[in-house]
C-alpha cells in the first residue's frame, strides 16, 4: 500500500530544506564553473558532472542527514532516484580517474 511506503509521506521542513541545499548547490556549480577564468577541459567536466549527479543523489534523499541510518537495510530505503544517482556518480567518478592516469 502506498501509504505504508516511507517514500509516500509528506516532507518535513527539515526534509525541504536539506532538498532545497542540494537543489542550490547543484545550480551554483555549474554557474560558477561558467564564470571561472580556468580552462575547461574533459577532466574538470567530469568532475562538474559528478558534483551535480552527487547533489541530485542527496537532494531525492534528505533523510540521509535527518536521521539515523540503519545499515542492516541500508539498500532497502534509497529511494530509485537517489540509486540512479549515485551509480552515475561512482561512474562518472571512476572515468574522470580513468581519464587522469591517460593524461
Amino acid at each position: 500500500m502506498a501509504s505504508d511506503s516511507p517514500h509516500a509521506s509528506p516532507r518535513t521542513p527539515g526534509e525541504k530544506l536539506v532538498t532545497g541545499g542540494w537543489i542550490a548547490l547543484g545550480i551554483i556549480i555549474p554557474i560558477s564553473c561558467i564564470f571561472s577564468d580556468d580552462p575547461f577541459d574533459v577532466s574538470s567536466g567530469l568532475a562538474l558532472l559528478s558534483l551535480i549527479t552527487l547533489c541530485a543523489a542527496f537532494a531525492c534523499w534528505p533523510k540521509l542527514f535527518l536521521t539515523p541510518i540503519n545499515y542492516r537495510r541500508f539498500a532497502d530505503n534509497v529511494p530509485r532516484g537517489s540509486a540512479i544517482a549515485m551509480a552515475v556518480f561512482v561512474g562518472l567518478t571512476v572515468l574522470r580517474g580513468f581519464v587522469e592516469l591517460v593524461a
